[in-house]
C-alpha cells in the first residue's frame, strides 16, 4: 500500500484572497470508471481551476510544506455548491510535460476550515474536519474524490511534486 501523509503549514489566507482568485478554467472532473461515465455529468462534476495565474502566495504554499521533492508546479481549485469530483487517480500531466516522467505526488492544502457539506476522500478514508492548512500528500496512483453538498464554495491549493 503506498503511504498518505497528512501535516499542517501556518496560512495567513483571507477569504478575501480566496475570492479575489481569478479563476480561468472551469471543465468537468476525470471519467474514469464506467459509473462515473454513467452518472456524472458537466451538471454535476465540474470544477474552477487556477493554474497559469496563480498569485505569490499560492506558489509560496510549496515554500512550506516538507521539502521533499527538487520541482513542483501548483494550482487553486474551488468547487462550487453542488458539484462532485468523482473517484480517480491523477496523471499530473503538467509536471510530467515539464520535468520528465517518474513518481510524482500531490500535497492538497485545504486553504479554510472544514464547512459543513465539504468532502474528501482518499484510500476509502473520509476526511473532514480539516483546519486552514492542513495537508494530505499521496501518490498519483491513489484514488481519491471530493464535493461540495454545503453552501459555500471549497477552496483548496495543490502542490504537485517530484
Amino acid at each position: 500500500m503506498i503511504p498518505i501523509t497528512r501535516g499542517h503549514i501556518d496560512l495567513t489566507v483571507t477569504i478575501n484572497d480566496l475570492e479575489s482568485l481569478k479563476f480561468d478554467k472551469y471543465f468537468q472532473t476525470y471519467q474514469q470508471l464506467p459509473e462515473v461515465e454513467q452518472y456524472y455529468t458537466a451538471h454535476n462534476s465540474s470544477i474552477w481551476q487556477l493554474l497559469d495565474d496563480c498569485p505569490q502566495w499560492v506558489h509560496d504554499l510549496s515554500q512550506q510544506i516538507p521539502k521533499d521533492f527538487d520541482h513542483s508546479v501548483v494550482s487553486a481549485i474551488k468547487i462550487p455548491p453542488g458539484q462532485t469530483v468523482p473517484c480517480h487517480a491523477d496523471k499530473h500531466y503538467i509536471l510530467q510535460q515539464t520535468y520528465g516522467a517518474g513518481d510524482t505526488w500531490r500535497y492538497l492544502i485545504f486553504l479554510e476550515d472544514w464547512k459543513n457539506g465539504h468532502y474528501f476522500e482518499i484510500g476509502g478514508q473520509p476526511i473532514v474536519n480539516w483546519k486552514a492548512g492542513d495537508w494530505v500528500k499521496f501518490h498519483r496512483s491513489c484514488w481519491h474524490l471530493g464535493g461540495n453538498m454545503g453552501l459555500k464554495p471549497f477552496y483548496s491549493a495543490q502542490v504537485t511534486v517530484k
